[in-house]
């Protein structure tokens, strides 16, 4: 996938560990790459808090310091907030005496002499002392941030006192807004089953992501990469991999001066087919989006009985009134509507609010069987006959692209239950020649091949419309048919998350709506 240019691997944490043993090799990286670490955290929690409001210039931290590496890291990021927020009260809650810690650790802990509060559990110290302890230093006030430094990648099972008392004590204290884990959760790793890992709101994957985060959403929460330039390093050069994460570099193409002179059609024409006459919004919102997209020309191929309202509201399109059955569908008689224009196209969308009945099917199939240009099957297009269709599509024709949330892959995959296992993905991905984007807390863009991770986004797209939006980007992606279609679905995928963040950050979660997400697009398009 040539996406992988704007990607970073996802490792194991035992082949994490050894990349970053030889990338840091000398004591003096190591601690240049902790101080990274700690400043990148603090500045995505900032950001991140923002969710929920601003943060507050008294804001309130209590971290969990283990006595290696993820304990300096949480040592440094403490150290950051402080510098920007100096009336703020930072709580330290160590589980080993100083003396135990590691060195940097060490040197972590003696610059902030003076500036925090600290606080020993031991071995002695059990979930209802804890508890005390977190009730006495919170004296009634919840705390902002809680960042979790106790245990990382190199940690192996059972988690021992006092660190599971200290976990199970801080996951059951309710007054903690957020809830942040260095690198990964603790209690988290290669081959972990511990009943007890720290439960956090959103995880700071530093220099690399690590597989573990990617199974275990309940715990891990959100993922946040904080590159530190380890895959710059000559000994990262070699790496065979499956899995990887998207970089928002993937963007900086288009955030570039068009070339002087250019004519509309350089630029790509998405068709877009969709709609009914009782659910023509959904139609609607991918035409939003796509027209947004930097695409040249749209052209919406609508219900007779909507496509003028439609055309009003989004005159930028081009809008062809379909005929439609007696139940407001798209009519498969009409195709020639299609057909007769399908040359002008560089890519066609097909199925946002188009109606489940065997009059779309029919009409999507024809699609697939018939239109030579990239395709992508969103929504009511994802039908277990249309699947059928695709995987014996001519191997010259252009490619098809799926975008499914797990109940529609489901049925297209003709699963039983719910599989979020990367093979699944793969095995059919590869089996009907198809590029995949299961949508999800982590969308996943899959080509059979390998697997593109995308963390961008969070719960502020759980809500209707947002899938639509996320096509209509992506269609005009590929449309404009100037990178491989790989590529381009990675740009509308990171595209669309990068947006859903940037109105969650403004607005909060809660009390937006679906359209929302298009105002943010000219921001992020510009970096």
């Amino acid at each position: 996938m040539n996406a992988f240019n704007h990607t970073h691997p996802v490792l194991t944490c035992e082949s994490a560990k050894a990349l970053e043993a030889s990338v840091l090799a000398e004591e003096a990286a190591e601690w240049a790459a902790m101080k990274r670490a700690g400043q990148g955290i603090a500045r995505l929690l900032v950001e991140d808090y923002t969710e929920l409001r601003p943060v507050p210039a008294h804001v309130r931290i209590l971290a969990l310091i283990g006595k290696g590496n993820n304990g300096g890291d949480a040592l440094i990021t403490c150290g950051q907030l402080l510098a920007e927020f100096p009336r703020a009260r930072v709580d330290l809650i160590l589980t080993s005496s100083i003396e135990e810690l590691r060195p940097l650790a060490a040197r972590a802990l003696q610059q902030l002499e003076g500036r925090v509060h600290s606080h020993q559990v031991t071995s002695q110290s059990d979930v209802s002392s804890i508890t005390q302890l977190l009730n006495e230093v919170s004296n009634g006030s919840p705390f902002h941030l809680c960042i979790d430094g106790l245990l990382g990648m190199s940690f192996s099972p059972p988690i021992r006192p006092p660190m599971a008392a200290l976990i199970e004590a801080v996951n059951a204290f309710e007054a903690i807004d957020l809830r942040a884990s260095v690198d990964l959760p603790s209690g988290k790793g290669d081959a972990c089953d511990e009943a007890i890992c720290f439960h956090a709101d959103f995880s700071y994957a530093t220099g690399i992501a690590k597989k573990p985060l990617f199974a275990g959403i309940a715990d891990c929460g959100r993922i946040r990469y904080v590159d530190l330039g380890f895959f710059q390093a000559p000994q990262a050069g070699d790496l065979a991999i499956k899995e990887s994460i998207l970089l928002d570099s993937v963007l900086d193409p288009i955030r570039r001066l068009r070339p002087a002179g250019v004519d509309k059609r350089e630029f790509g024409h998405l068709f877009i087919v969709g709609g009914s006459a009782f659910m023509p919004g959904a139609l609607l919102m991918a035409v939003q989006a796509a027209v947004r997209s930097g695409v040249g020309l749209v052209t919406a191929f609508a219900p007779a009985s909507v496509a003028a309202s439609l055309a009003a509201q989004v005159p930028e399109a081009m809008w062809i009134p379909w005929p439609e059955t007696a139940n407001g569908t798209l009519n498969p008689r009409a195709m020639p509507l299609l057909l007769d224009r399908v040359g002008m196209a560089s890519a066609v969308l097909v199925g946002p609010g188009m109606g489940k009945d065997r009059h779309t099917e029919l009409v999507t199939q024809q699609i697939v069987q018939q239109v030579e240009c990239p395709i992508l099957l969103d929504a009511d297009a994802l039908r277990t006959r249309v699947a059928e269709v695709v995987s014996k599509r001519r191997p010259h024709f252009g490619r098809i692209v799926l975008t499914p949330h797990m109940g529609e892959f489901m049925r297209v995959a003709k699963l039983a239950e719910a599989n979020y296992s990367i093979e699944a993905l793969l095995d059919f991905s590869a089996s009907y020649r198809v590029i995949t984007v299961l949508k999800g807390p982590n969308t996943r863009i899959c080509d059979g091949e390998s697997v593109i991770y995308n963390t961008q986004g969070g719960p502020v797209l759980s809500r209707g419309g947002s899938g639509d939006i996320l096509s209509g980007l992506i269609g005009g992606m590929i449309a404009q048919n100037n990178v491989c279609v790989a590529t381009a679905v990675a740009r509308g995928v990171m595209l669309h998350g990068m947006a859903a963040q940037r109105l969650a950050r403004s607005q909060g979660q809660v009390a937006v709506h679906t359209t929302q997400l298009l105002d943010y697009l000219p921001d992020v398009m510009r970096g």
